[in-house]
């Protein structure tokens, strides 16, 4: 592992353990839904960083949890005893805190919504001593869950078919004293979530940095003066990676990708999909690169390997590519080449990926190990590894081989790989998805002369060095100082009115007048649009002038959306705060001349649109959504 820095604290802190200055003062929080045990790299990115700032900076750094599974589970200490995790690294999950609180800290837990103590006549008969008793449908969705204290006594109820019982629609969670009376109630997971945070985050200058694109997906609406929040984007954004400026978004991002303003940071792993975010016009400001760290694995240049021994870490799974790994040993195989690779995880292609092996004869020249605990160690042996997925966030295994001096050969995908690799000299990269040309260069490392081997391993640690733990948490440190705990903006009775809409060939163009921002100056105005159906989102700066703000929207920017309907809104950008306000409209504001896109004012006042399938049509389409009757 690597040492900490030589230089002493550049000033002493009462603390109780010395801070070394890398980073900001402050109290650090890691928030992910679950630490599970065959986990990938996102994961592994958490348990390292938080464990380099702990070691690093010599402070306590907590890890938060969210997920019931991870309740009566000692990760803490099964991690601390592997190795895995810094000693000054805390684990805290959100059921086993409450699940073990006495009342008077459980009374600390603020409700959203005026408690009805009704509540309690909706408990599940308990058939047994578990700690959860479910209720679900003939499909087998959750209806409810009741979850029990450990001494005994019903602890939560969080119903989740208020509107109708029997279908899922509508959210109470309910917190319970030991005298079954309510404590608390919230209408969303997401409130319940936050007033957990509020108990274990307290009042203190704080950082709180999510991995999770899930817990990304609502955590954004968790501001606090004392917070600063962060997101880490791990991987690809777009649903097809195919880098298009209108395509559709990844599906278990749209929920923070599209408001990337509310975060106070947002770090990517590489300045490619840092630039491709920006390029999207998606943040304001709020996005910096940090790179994954990897440890320190000793790589020896010059220790002798089997040239022919490849490796292999990645989940099986069909976003990994795996059988075009194995289709490529294959080929060399075929061709003369004495190469095995060793494949280190588990997942839902195995079986597939099993037969591939067998039907190509490669039972002695590939083998699937399942998931290997440090399998990160074994690059350490090999001669080569292999990438093939189909997009990464950068690539932690990427740096992993370099840092032992294990040469990575890689499709050369979003985002990371050519961002690390210089081809030829520490790895190579490869035309993404061309099998026959991954196979010729495993066959062209093959036949390298040792002395040249040799330098590229030694290249290969050289340039690792650049992701050891101190560069990167010194990185961290000062995109975390650029932060500021300034009062957080709100304006929430903030109005969005369309003044003008023009609907042409070229661009739809929209003047907005906004009102009812109070003392509240915006840094930036978007105006942005989403979809309905799918994972669309854009947005465009506007213009302001004195009577409001005017926005012009190439239509090449609906392109991908081939049907259905879109709504817009101002995003509000302040130093530190984000509002999303809908627009309102009248259907005299509308003017639709000729384009794929329609706009209209909904039986609510408000203004959307819809996509024309089919031109020849559009005049009637028209016509038909420049209504207030048309929803």
């Amino acid at each position: 592992m690597n040492s900490s820095p030589e230089a002493p604290p550049t000033q002493s802190h009462p603390h109780r353990f010395p801070h070394r200055g890398l980073l900001p003062e402050g109290r650090y929080f890691t928030l992910t839904w679950t630490i599970g045990y065959d986990f990938g790299g996102m994961t592994t990115v958490a348990l390292e960083r938080s464990s380099a700032f702990a070691r690093l900076d010599n402070r306590r750094v907590e890890i938060l949890t969210l997920s019931p599974e991870m309740k009566g589970r000692d990760r803490e200490r099964e991690l601390h005893e592997a190795g895995t995790l810094d000693r000054k690294v805390k684990i805290r999950n959100l059921w086993q805190d409450l699940t073990t609180w006495s009342d008077r800290k459980l009374r600390r837990m603020i409700g959203t919504v005026d408690p009805d103590p009704s509540a309690v006549d909706d408990v599940l008969n308990r058939s047994g001593r578990d700690w959860t008793e479910l209720r679900e449908d003939s499909e087998g969705h959750l209806l409810q869950a009741d979850r029990y204290h450990d001494r005994g006594h019903l602890l939560v109820i969080d119903r989740q078919d208020m509107k109708k019982r029997g279908r899922r629609g509508g959210r109470r969670i309910t917190l319970f004293g030991r005298d079954q009376k309510v404590i608390a109630q919230w209408p969303t997971a997401r409130d319940f979530y936050h007033a957990w945070l509020d108990v274990v985050i307290g009042t203190k200058p704080s950082y709180l940095i999510c991995d999770s694109a899930f817990v990304g997906n609502f955590i954004h609406e968790y501001r606090r003066d004392n917070v600063i929040l962060s997101q880490v984007v791990h991987s690809h954004h777009l649903a097809g990676a195919n880098g298009a400026e209108s395509s559709e978004f990844a599906e278990g991002k749209f929920g923070f990708l599209t408001r990337i303003d509310g975060f106070d940071l947002v770090v990517t792993l590489t300045d490619r999909q840092r630039k491709d975010l920006e390029r999207l016009r998606l943040s304001a400001g709020k996005l910096r690169t940090v790179s994954n760290l990897t440890e320190d694995l000793n790589g020896d240049p010059d220790k002798p390997r089997v040239r022919g021994q490849g490796a292999m870490i990645a989940r099986l799974v069909p976003q990994k590519r795996v059988g075009d790994a194995i289709t490529a040993i294959a080929t060399a195989v075929g061709e003369g080449a004495e190469v095995m690779l060793d494949v280190y995880g588990e997942g839902e292609d195995r079986t597939e990926l099993a037969d591939l092996i067998d039907g190509n004869n490669l039972a002695n020249s590939v083998k699937l190990h399942g998931h290997t605990p440090s399998a990160k160690t074994n690059f350490r042996s090999h001669s080569f590894s292999l990438l093939t997925s189909q997009s990464e966030g950068q690539g932690l295994v990427v740096l992993e081989s370099l840092s032992a001096g294990c040469i990575p050969i890689c499709y050369d995908v979003d985002f990371g790989p050519a961002d690390i690799i210089e081809h030829g000299v520490n790895g190579y990269l490869v035309p993404n998805g061309d099998i026959d040309a991954l196979a010729n260069t495993i066959s062209e490392f093959m036949s390298l002369p040792e002395s040249v081997v040799a330098e590229m391993r030694g290249n290969a640690v050289a340039r690792a060095a650049d992701f050891f733990e101190v560069p990167i948490v010194r990185r961290w440190g000062e995109v975390l100082a650029e932060t500021s705990f300034a009062p957080i903006t709100r304006v929430e009775g903030a109005r969005a009115e369309a003044e003008t809409v023009d609907v042409d060939t070229d661009a739809v163009t929209v003047s907005v007048r906004v009102s009812d921002l109070g003392e509240a100056d915006p840094e930036q105005i978007f105006l942005s649009w989403k979809s309905r159906t799918g994972t669309f989102f854009g947005r465009v700066e506007t213009r302001r002038d004195e009577s409001g703000v005017t926005a012009v929207i190439p239509q090449t920017r609906f392109e991908y959306i081939t049907e259905g309907y879109v709504d817009f809104s101002l995003d509000l950008v302040f130093k530190r705060g984000f509002e999303r306000v809908r627009i309102t409209s009248s259907d005299d504001t509308i003017v639709n001349r000729q384009g794929k896109m329609s706009l209209y004012s909904t039986k609510y006042g408000n203004l959307s649109g819809r996509i024309d399938q089919c031109h020849e049509d559009a005049a009637g389409a028209r016509e038909g959504f420049t209504s207030t009757s048309s929803l």
